[in-house]
C-alpha cells in the first residue's frame, strides 16, 4: 500500500480524472465505507487503525467537507474499500462540489489556460493577485475583474493597436495583452455617445497646452472636453515588464486613448496625450481599420517607428520645443525666471526640467535629479481616473464610477 502511495503523481491523477470523468457513481463514499466495515464485521475505530487516519480526517473525506486532502489518504481509502482509486477521487470531488457549490476549482485545463494567457508573476508584482500557485484564487480574481463568465472567455487581443512605446521595447506580450484587454473593456462599456468630430478636435488643440498649468484640474478638464468631441481618454496604470506611454485604438468605432504613468513624471502624462492625439488626427483611418500596430516582427516596423518618431516630434514641439528648452537652459538656476518663461509659453515649469533632462541627461547626471525635484506629484492628477492594480474594482464598477465622476 505504501509503495503505491509513494508512486502516486497527484497532478497526473487529477488530469486523468478531470479530463474525462466517468459516469456518476450511484453510491457515496460514506455508503461504500459503511458497506465495507459491515462486510469485514469491524468497527469504525478498527477501520481507522487500518487506514492510519484520525476520525476527523476520515469524516472530512467521506462527507466532502474537507477542501484540502492528502492524496495518499485517498489511495489508502481506495485500497480499503477495494475500489479503483479513480472512483474514490470522483466520489470525493462530487461531495466537495455539493458542500461548496460556489467554489471555483482550478482544473488542469484551467491551470494550463491561465499559464498560457497570463504572466502571473507580473500580475502578482503589480498586486492584482496574491499568489502565483493558487490557481483557484487567480481565476476568481481575473474573472471578477474582467467581468467574465468563465476564464475560458478571455481572448487575447490581436495586436492591432497603435502603440506609443517608451524607450525600452515591450518584452512581455502576455502582460501587454492583459493591459490592452482591460483598457478595451473599459472603453467598450463607457460607450461614448458623442460623434467623433475631427475638426472640433483640431480647433480645440491650441487650448490644450495651457491646461497643463493647472496640475490638479487641467488634465481632467481636457479629458472631459475631448469626450464631448468623441475622443475618450482614460488613465491605466502600467504593469511590470511593459513600457508603454499610451495606446490609441478604436472602440465602438471611435478613437480611444490610454495614458500611463510612464516614468512617473507629470509632463510625461501630457506628452503621451499629445502623442496619441497626433495619431487620432493623422492616423485614425489606419487605426480604425486595424492596420496600424507595433510589433517586433512586423514587416512594416520601420514605417511604424517613423510614425512614432513623427508623433514624438510633434508632441515635443507643441508642448515645449527644443529651441525653447535651449533658451531656458541659460537661466535654469533661477526658478523665478524658469517659472516666468514657462508661464509665457503656457506650460507648467516642470516641462522645462523634464525636457532638459531628456536632452542632456546622458551627459549631465544632475539633470534628472533636478527634474524629479521639480516634478509635481501626479497622485492628485490621476486620482479621479484611478483603479490601482492592487485590489482593483471590477471593470463594470469602475466604469460606473467614471461615468458618475468624469463622463457625466
Amino acid at each position: 500500500m505504501k509503495k503505491e502511495a509513494d508512486s502516486l503523481d497527484p497532478e497526473e491523477v487529477l488530469k486523468s480524472l478531470l479530463g474525462s470523468i466517468p459516469p456518476k457513481p450511484k453510491k457515496s463514499l460514506r455508503a461504500l465505507f459503511e458497506l465495507r466495515i459491515h462486510e469485514l464485521n469491524i468497527s469504525t475505530n478498527v477501520a481507522l487503525d487500518i487506514l492510519g487516519m484520525q476520525i476527523r480526517t476520515l469524516n472530512g473525506i467521506l462527507s466532502g467537507s474537507q477542501k484540502t486532502v492528502d492524496f495518499t489518504n485517498l489511495i489508502k481509502l481506495a485500497s480499503f474499500l477495494q475500489v479503483p482509486k479513480e472512483r474514490v477521487m470522483v466520489l470525493y470531488l462530487e461531495e466537495l462540489e455539493k458542500n461548496f457549490p460556489d467554489t471555483t476549482y482550478a482544473t488542469p485545463e484551467k491551470i494550463d489556460f491561465i499559464k498560457k494567457n497570463f504572466d502571473v508573476s507580473a500580475l502578482k508584482k503589480a498586486g492584482l493577485i496574491d499568489s502565483i500557485t493558487d490557481y483557484e484564487a487567480i481565476e476568481t480574481k481575473l474573472v471578477n475583474y474582467l467581468g467574465l463568465s468563465s476564464i475560458f472567455d478571455y481572448v487575447r487581443p490581436n495586436g492591432h493597436v497603435a502603440f506609443s512605446a517608451g524607450v525600452i521595447e515591450p518584452a512581455n506580450n502576455l502582460t501587454r495583452s492583459f493591459w490592452i484587454t482591460s483598457a478595451s473593456k473599459i472603453f467598450t462599456e463607457l460607450n461614448n455617445p458623442y460623434r467623433y468630430d475631427r475638426q472640433a478636435l483640431i480647433d480645440y488643440f491650441p487650448e490644450i497646452r495651457w491646461h497643463s498649468t493647472k496640475v490638479k484640474t487641467g488634465l481632467l478638464n481636457v479629458v472631459r472636453n475631448l469626450y464631448k468631441m468623441g475622443v475618450t481618454i482614460i488613465y491605466l496604470e502600467s504593469l511590470p515588464s511593459i513600457h508603454l506611454r499610451g495606446a490609441t485604438f478604436s472602440a465602438n468605432n471611435k478613437p480611444c486613448i490610454v495614458i500611463t504613468n510612464y516614468r512617473g513624471f507629470y509632463p510625461t502624462l501630457w506628452f503621451a496625450l499629445i502623442h496619441e492625439l497626433y495619431h487620432v488626427i493623422f492616423d485614425w483611418e489606419e487605426i480604425r481599420n486595424n492596420k496600424y500596430h507595433l510589433s517586433d516582427k512586423d514587416p512594416d516596423q520601420l514605417a511604424v517607428k517613423a510614425k512614432e518618431e513623427d508623433a514624438n516630434n510633434f508632441a515635443r514641439e507643441y508642448l515645449f520645443s527644443r529651441e525653447k528648452t535651449d533658451e531656458a537652459r541659460a537661466f535654469m538656476y533661477s526658478p523665478e525666471l524658469v517659472n516666468e518663461f514657462a508661464k509665457d509659453n503656457h506650460v507648467h515649469p516642470s516641462f522645462f526640467y523634464v525636457f532638459n533632462a531628456f536632452d542632456v541627461g546622458k551627459t549631465n547626471k544632475v539633470a534628472w535629479a533636478r527634474a524629479l525635484k521639480e516634478n509635481p506629484p501626479i497622485s492628485d492628477v490621476i486620482a479621479p481616473f484611478g483603479n490601482p492594480w492592487k485590489n482593483p474594482a471590477p471593470i463594470s464598477d469602475f466604469v460606473k464610477s467614471l461615468k458618475s465622476n468624469i463622463f457625466n
